[in-house]
């Protein structure tokens, strides 16, 4: 096993298991909880979906964020992990930070989301199952 990316990978795993776990308690790691969440997309554009819509939109995500920190810092199905990150990272793009005009976090989820697509893509391509 190669260090650095076992140093990669234990450092996007605890960022997403991170995300994923203050997106569902609120206050818990300085996260803003289902609800808040929900709030957010409510107000980013999604208000069609309705209140239970939306609310069940943040709780996959925030699940998605936390499944995938989880199989990436255990080193399974990472073609999976790394797909849902990049999803996530796109959603986070479109929904929230390229709307809210901050361009430190526009650029910053854009280098995650093209680094997780492209890891994704190159996991898809290849027959190993990680």
């Amino acid at each position: 096993m190669k260090y650095s990316n076992l140093i990669i990978r234990i450092g996007f795993g605890l960022l997403f298991v991170w995300g994923g776990l203050e997106k569902f308690f609120e206050g818990f790691l300085g996260g803003v909880g289902l609800q808040k969440g929900a709030d957010i997309l409510k107000s980013s554009g999604l208000s069609f979906l309705g209140d239970s819509g939306t609310f069940a939109l943040v709780a996959l995500l925030a699940f998605l964020e936390l499944a995938a920190g989880i199989l990436v810092l255990a080193n399974k199905q990472l073609k999976y992990a790394y797909g849902f990150l990049a999803f996530i990272m796109l959603m986070a793009l479109v929904l929230v930070h390229i709307p809210s005009g901050n361009w430190m976090n526009i650029m910053i989820h854009i280098a995650l989301f093209t680094t997780f697509l492209g890891l994704a893509l190159d996991h898809f391509s290849t027959s190993k199952s990680n």
